[in-house]
């Protein structure tokens, strides 16, 4: 049964290992901003526009190529994979 106990207290020691220091990581205290789920400066995301024809190109490479993998997959698993 001792072997039990001693397991929770080496499990214990790691959790406790796993928590954050007291230690200060910023110039200032700044600790409470690390855990926080809010951040104070959110960053607006610029995204590319490109026209609905420029759109339906790129959607359909972006099929081609995925076909292509999957035969190419598919031949290396059928023939090659003996």
């Amino acid at each position: 049964m001792s072997g039990s106990i001693q397991d929770m207290n080496n499990r214990v020691n790691q959790n406790r290992s796993l928590k954050p220091s007291n230690r200060a990581r910023f110039k200032d205290n700044n600790r409470d901003n690390i855990y926080s789920d809010s951040s104070p400066a959110l960053t607006k995301l610029n995204f590319k526009t490109v026209s609905e024809i420029e759109l339906k190109k790129i959607k359909e490479r972006i099929k081609n190529r995925a076909l292509r993998d999957r035969n190419r997959q598919t031949y290396i698993f059928l023939f090659r994979g003996q």
